[in-house]
């Protein structure tokens, strides 16, 4: 739910109406594909267990020969997908690689803002819907010159022992 792999969107000419090039660029990163491989093992593990021997037959994808690392990897490239809620191609910060300041507005340019789940830094573990309206409203709140809440950090919760946890 918080991958590290990075894609990007870039121009693909000068052409304003040509469609930009974007690449996802999914499971680049070594992490995210260990934990593709985990969750294939851990899912294999959970439905070998008694409770499903009336239901279960044999694995269908990416099948029971499939188990070496390069061999998963494989799969996962072929099939996985993108959740259609791509995010963080304009990050909002103030460091060398942010689009955006907290009020939306570009750097560098006057008069444009972007407000889309594109500002997010980083990827939420949930549909982007519900952040990118809560995003939109702070922003017209300042826009509008309204007193913002008190920030709040709050943290997440990230098993360091799922491997055991699990079992």
């Amino acid at each position: 739910m918080r991958p590290r792999s990075r894609g990007h969107v870039r121009l693909a000419s000068a052409d304003p109406f040509a469609p930009p090039r974007i690449l996802f660029n999914h499971l680049s990163d070594e992490e995210d594909r260990t934990e593709v491989r985990d969750g294939i093992r851990l899912t294999r593990e959970v439905v070998a267990q008694a409770a499903f021997d009336g239901f279960r037959g044999t694995e269908i994808a990416p099948g029971a020969a499939v188990d070496s690392d390069s061999d998963l990897d494989a799969f996962a490239r072929r099939k996985a997908e993108t959740s259609h809620h791509p995010s963080c191609t304009c990050r909002m910060g103030v460091d060398d690689l942010s689009v955006v300041d907290e009020g939306g507005r570009v750097h560098g340019l006057e008069g444009l803002r972007v407000v889309d789940a594109s500002i997010m830094p980083n990827v939420v573990s949930s549909n982007i819907n519900a952040p990118t309206i809560m995003m939109a409203e702070k922003i017209a709140d300042r826009i509008r010159g309204r007193e913002l809440l008190p920030v709040e950090t709050v943290g997440y919760y990230r098993a360091m022992n799922f491997r055991q946890s699990q079992r």
